[in-house]
């Protein structure tokens, strides 16, 4: 799990020097969170070129918008917001999706970070799956509330101010979904997810 004041304190003082014209700092916030928003992004909607087009977008708006910028008080959480508008207001434009209503869009195949060490690839490959098939058992927002607890340094606010839903909702409903699927799938949950290095 992420340092989170750390980081915070870190990208802050980055962000500073950034919307002050080093363009060293501008690099770094990309090339720290070019992957994750193209992950993030990608578990919004299929349409991949769409996503990488989003993501180009947040970055030339980055530059351009850079004197009158404000100070998030996460970065990671601004240009995730920032991202998830940009594609929802695109699908609705982009032919390329088909006209398909945005929530058939959204499939949320739910990642995690994996601890390389634990297991061989065959074994890595099966407890992937095994917690696909799990997590497939959640409608799309329920994955997306799980990416964002145990895959961010997002707190309940930041969450809930992303999914539009109160904070103590989003928290009772991680903690009710963990029950869920405890209860569904016991011991067999849990044995995955502490792979992943989560302790529901």
């Amino acid at each position: 799990m992420k340092n989170t004041i750390k980081d915070r304190s870190h990208w802050l003082d980055v962000w500073i020097r950034f919307r002050s014209g080093d363009q060293s700092a501008f690099s770094e916030i990309y090339e720290e969170f070019i992957d994750s928003l193209f992950a993030y992004g990608s578990k919004i909607t299929r349409d991949r070129e769409l996503v990488k087009d989003c993501v180009q977008d947040i970055f030339v708006d980055l530059q351009r918008l850079q004197p009158n910028l404000h100070h998030p008080e996460y970065i990671e959480f601004y240009l995730f917001k920032s991202l998830k508008n940009a594609i929802l207001r695109k699908a609705k434009e982009n032919k390329r999706t088909n006209s398909l209503p945005i929530e058939e869009m959204v499939s949320f195949d739910l990642q995690f970070n994996i601890e390389q060490d634990a297991f061989d690839l065959e074994s890595d490959r099966f407890r992937i799956e095994k917690l696909k098939t799990i997590l497939q058992t959640l409608d799309p927002q329920k994955r997306e509330l799980l990416f964002l607890k145990f895959s961010t340094g997002l707190n309940y606010v930041e969450i809930g101010n992303l999914l539009d839903l109160n904070p103590d909702t989003v928290k009772k409903q991680v903690y009710r979904t963990l029950d869920h699927l405890r209860g569904k799938f016991g011991s067999q949950l849990m044995e995955l997810l502490m792979i992943w290095g989560i302790r529901p």
